[in-house]
């Protein structure tokens, strides 16, 4: 038993010399508002390419974080719904997010790109993982950062209808003391 007690004592202080690291996870869909959860489209006629931007939104992030920490790494989940009622189509779900700084979030290059496929009178669902991503890591550890999601919709059967839900929108930011 009293060989036990040195590293009994000695094991919390090998527990608190690992890498430093803070890892927050940010359920970024709790921070929208609940109109832009959910949206209808309505494309009635034949075009090539038809885009629907679903919504632009700034969010208040968690305040002082980027005081002491240095972003390493993140990564997001996202998923989405699409309750197709009429008309088929392909398409692409693309969701941005920007530093606050940023004019709009649809100035920067998407963070993920979801291939779809829409037919009549199918629910659809569509998700992806993002894996490490500076840019986005960056854009989360500041108080404010601004996100957008934008459908695009190839039309192959018209009219196309239904109501595209955003069911995950959840990023994994590691960050590093910076003390």
């Amino acid at each position: 038993m009293r060989r036990l007690i040195p590293f009994a004592l000695l094991f919390p202080l090998l527990a608190g010399c690992g890498n430093r690291n803070l890892i927050l996870t940010v359920d970024i869909l709790s921070f929208l508002n609940p109109s832009s959860k959910v949206v209808s489209y309505n494309i009635p006629v034949p075009a090539p390419s038809d885009t629907v931007e679903v919504f632009s939104d700034s969010l208040n992030l968690l305040q002082g974080v980027s005081d002491v920490t240095r972003a390493v790494a993140a990564s997001m989940d996202i998923a989405a719904s699409f309750d197709n009622t009429s008309g088929a189509a392909t398409g692409s779900f693309l969701i941005y997010i920007a530093s606050a700084d940023s004019s709009s979030p649809f100035t920067t290059t998407p963070i993920a790109n979801v291939p779809f496929t829409l037919l009549a009178g199918q629910v659809t669902n569509v998700s992806t993982h993002v894996d490490a991503s500076a840019s986005l890591a960056e854009a989360l550890t500041h108080d404010k950062a601004q996100v957008g999601l934008r459908v695009i919709f190839n039309g192959t059967a018209f009219p196309i209808q239904g109501t595209e839900t955003l069911t995950q929108l959840t990023a994994t930011v590691i960050m590093k003391k910076d003390l």
